[in-house]
């Protein structure tokens, strides 16, 4: 049997009061304390997400769990995202998947560490203050980069790594990752490891469903499932007025005989403004403000609705859709010029934290430092340009962005995560980028694992089978198609930033108006301008999706 725990706290060196409430469990550690939720055991694997597998093997027990943990052999070999713990005599061991998608945390103090699942618990126990330089790169990007937190000294568990809490001192050390070999014809091989892998998720858990969306990476996982057990197999849409996701969701269903579940996103307009805020408020607490807390509290709503088994979702597609190239082209390496190009153009989102709302010097500093951590990023890539932008896809916006949501999906449900396998990964990283541009490589497995499947529109109303055919000019003009339409919902502050999120955040920002105390930790940051917010609080301004999160995110992390 697998011990899960949803929280976790050990300290060495000091001791700490029970932060979870009366369900904490305390286990034996000398030297400190060690606090966790459910009924974690002393010798055995913890498991910090529900029902880890090993791509290969299937289910992991506690013991062999354990065993991976102490030697550091075979994490690499356990399916994305996950973490654990094992707390064994004086030493406390805890690692994270070969993405470091599953979020931990970490703080170090004078004569004394600690590790966490939670990293504002970690903040109020070592009084840390906030990390402006990361809040400053998060308001402009909408995630946070390499291991940065919102708190000063606190850090996220680094990718394919494990830490070692012992003595009043955490140590840190890579574990061996496999690398997989190129493939002679990586179309074919990715197509039978997803087809694989799809298929033993199946048989470990017949009862779960698949996330099926209008987009193409949904696509490929229903056309990984065996023709013969797609009949009777149970999907999840998201359905909302401002998505073409339900008619395209509801076309594949009847044509595989899928019986689906559809949650329609246009029931929060029934929330009132209290209940919306409460449900940004928990969601930013939960995720430790490491996310957009408004996109989390739709998610948090959905999911209150959605079935309880395990998932099959394509998270992780994008890593070999080549995310950055639209506009950009091929160059021998990465240069300061541009990187500032791509960080303006894509890196930095189409509506950032309004920088009206903070001191100029502040804005213009963050945007300067900001700009000089991404230089430096890239520089680190060995790679030529359009690589490099792969890269940083995958260790960073995949890393913080991709993994802040499923470090909360990962306790709700079992995750199951195809397109995370490091097969998957491995080819994406071989392929010459022309390969990878306009989403032609997963169009091509698709069209391996099923033709039919391919030749049915996506929700860009695009047929997949013409993806690996098109152009990179064709390509370029569909981006700037759906990049102008995005831009031109931004200046309107309408469209889709996200469906649901508008509703809920035009409901969080009437709540503020009625209760301006609620904001009073945000002020006493000094980090907003006082006259923006009472410009705000009075309806003078009207806060964007992404403004109306920094502030969600400044008043959980402000707050003692």
């Amino acid at each position: 049997m697998m011990i899960t725990c949803g929280a976790f706290l050990a300290v060495s060196g000091r001791t700490a009061e029970a932060p979870f409430g009366p369900e904490s469990a305390r286990l034996p550690f000398p030297g400190g304390v060690v606090w966790a939720t459910g009924e974690p055991r002393p010798g055995t694997g913890i498991a910090l997400s529900l029902g880890p597998r090993d791509h290969a093997k299937g289910a992991l027990a506690s013991g062999d769990l354990a065993d991976r943990l102490r030697s550091g052999d075979g994490l690499g070999d356990i399916a994305a995202p996950y973490a654990a713990v094992l707390v064994d005599g004086g030493t406390v061991t805890a690692a994270t998947d070969h993405l470091g998608l599953r979020h931990i945390y970490g703080v170090r103090g004078e004569g004394w560490a600690a590790i966490s699942t939670s990293a504002r618990l970690l903040a109020r126990i070592a009084g840390a203050p906030l990390d402006l330089r990361a809040l400053g790169a998060y308001r402009l990007i909408g995630h946070h980069l390499g291991v940065a937190t919102p708190y000063e000294g606190v850090t996220k568990l680094p990718a394919a790594h494990r830490w070692r809490l012992t003595g009043g001192r955490l140590h840190e050390e890579p574990y061996p990752v496999p690398v997989s070999e190129p493939a002679a014809d990586p179309v074919r091989n990715t197509a039978r490891v997803l087809r694989d892998d799809v298929e033993r998720g199946l048989d470990e858990h017949p009862d779960a469903v698949l996330q099926l969306s209008g987009g193409l990476d949904s696509r490929v996982l229903l056309a990984a499932v065996p023709p013969d057990r797609r009949r009777g197999l149970r999907a999840l849409t998201l359905s909302s007025a401002e998505s073409r996701d339900h008619t395209v969701a509801t076309r594949l269903a009847e044509a595989y005989g899928l019986r689906r579940d559809v949650i329609d996103l246009g029931g929060l307009a029934t929330l009132d403004p209290a209940e919306a805020y409460d449900l940004v408020h928990r969601a930013a607490l939960r995720s430790d403000g490491l996310g957009s807390p408004i996109a989390f509290a739709v998610l948090d709503w959905a999911e209150a609705q959605a079935p309880g088994e395990p998932r099959i979702n394509g998270f992780g597609g994008e890593t070999a859709r080549a995310f950055y190239y639209p506009a950009q082209r091929q160059h021998h390496r990465p240069t300061p010029a541009l990187v500032e190009r791509l960080a303006r153009w894509r890196v930095f989102t189409l509506e950032p934290a309004d920088p009206a709302m903070f001191a100029p010097e502040w804005a213009a500093e963050t945007e300067a430092a900001t700009l000089a951590i991404l230089r430096d990023v890239f520089a680190a890539y060995d790679t030529d340009w359009l690589t490099a932008t792969d890269e940083f896809y995958v260790r960073e916006r995949a890393h913080r962005w991709v993994g802040a949501t499923l470090t909360g999906a990962c306790l709700r449900y079992v995750t199951l995560s195809p397109l995370l396998h490091p097969e998957f990964l491995a080819a994406a990283r071989s392929l010459a980028p022309e390969d990878k541009r306009g989403s032609r490589f997963n169009a091509r497995v698709l069209i391996e694992l099923d033709p039919e499947l391919a030749r049915i529109p996506l929700d860009t109303g695009i047929r997949p089978d013409t993806l690996p055919s098109r152009g990179p000019l064709r390509s370029s003009y569909d981006f700037a198609r759906r990049a102008s339409r995005k831009v031109g919902q931004r200046v309107r502050n309408s469209g889709n930033p996200g469906v649901g999120v508008p509703t809920v955040t035009e409901l969080l920002v009437r709540h503020w108006r009625d209760n301006p105390d609620l904001l009073e930790p945000v002020a006493a940051t000094g980090l907003i301008r006082a006259q923006w917010l009472e410009e705000m609080l009075s309806g003078t301004r009207r806060p964007g999706e992404a403004t109306a999160a920094f502030l969600a995110i400044l008043e959980i992390a402000a707050r003692p």
